[in-house]
């Protein structure tokens, strides 16, 4: 083999190892560049899911503190109505209060006016009574007087009551009324002589 064959050979020999090396150097850059893109792809969707781990906390707090500011605006409106409830029932208490003791007061003074009635009423029926039976008894002492008068006369004769007619002797002074004097008349007390008697007989 000649020289020129030998420094072919080993110059191809040597061309394939570069050409060996060089390929192993780029399946090595491939394999490292395919792990780099993984390990970022990784990486990247990683951040994928922390960022709307995130979102979805931040949404979730929002709506929490929502429904939480939504219960506090409820239970000071709950609390501002049971407020006004207790006002409005104190006031309606108060009024009912003063209704039943002007009521009462009214009552009051009605039962003392109508006592006072019933008590000026007994007065008068009493001082009625009074002079019901004063004059009851004036009526009883007329009755009697004319009951007298009318006996009297009738024991007399016609003459006698003729002439006790023209002196204007009456009954009242056969009966004294009370608190009369009958000695004290100046009248002459009229008998009737054994005359008048055979007369009227």
């Amino acid at each position: 083999m000649s020289r020129e064959t030998r420094k072919a050979r080993r110059r191809e020999e040597r061309e394939a190892k570069e050409r060996q090396k060089a390929e192993e150097l780029r399946r090595r850059e491939e394999e490292k560049d395919r792990e780099l893109a993984a390990r970022a792809a990784a990486k990247a969707s990683k951040e994928a899911e922390r960022a709307e781990r995130k979102a979805a906390k931040k949404r979730g707090g929002r709506a929490h503190r929502r429904e939480e500011k939504k219960a506090r605006r409820r239970e000071e409106q709950q609390a501002k109505e049971r407020q006004k409830a207790e006002e409005l029932r104190r006031r309606e208490e108060e009024k009912d209060r003063e209704l039943a003791a002007h009521a009462a007061a009214k009552e009051r003074k009605e039962a003392e006016r109508a006592e006072r009635k019933a008590a000026r009423a007994g007065k008068r029926r009493r001082a009625k009574g009074s002079e019901a039976a004063g004059n009851g008894k004036r009526r009883r002492r007329e009755r009697r007087r004319e009951a007298a008068e009318r006996s009297e006369r009738g024991r007399l004769a016609p003459d006698i009551l003729e002439r006790i007619g023209q002196y204007g002797v009456t009954g009242s002074r056969l009966e004294p009324d009370e608190g009369s004097d009958p000695e004290a008349s100046t009248e002459p007390h009229l008998t009737t002589g054994p005359d008048e008697k055979q007369a009227a007989e």
